[in-house]
């Protein structure tokens, strides 16, 4: 069997995950702030407020804070990490808010590659 080189597998499962995941982030649609946008950029930067700020042109403090408040409204823990966030940034590779990662396979080159230099 062949490794998989993206994620797109795990989201082509079928119109009931496509369903779950805009019905998800769609709570966040109701928003003025644009939280589905802030979220978006913020998983893309790996959770970096910063880098996400940077992205959207706005104040790091601005995007902790339109990620807290989506907490409730997704009814998900993110900032803490764990299966809350993946089910959202599930949602997102599902919804093709997200593009899907491409997973390299472990130590892809010999020893001495410039991998593991």
């Amino acid at each position: 069997m062949r490794p998989w080189t993206t994620a797109e597998p795990f989201t082509r499962s079928g119109p009931a995950l496509g369903t779950w995941a805009r019905e998800l982030l769609g709570r966040l649609d109701g928003d003025a702030r644009d939280l589905r946008r802030t979220l978006r950029s913020w998983i893309a930067a790996g959770g970096n407020a910063e880098r996400a700020a940077q992205t959207l042109a706005v104040h790091a403090q601005t995007v902790r804070e339109h990620v807290r408040s989506a907490e409730p409204v997704l009814e998900r823990r993110l900032i803490a990490s764990g299966s809350d966030l993946y089910e959202v940034v599930l949602a997102h590779l599902a919804t093709g808010e997200l593009e899907h990662p491409v997973l390299l396979p472990d130590n892809p080159g010999p020893p001495d590659s410039p991998v593991h230099r």
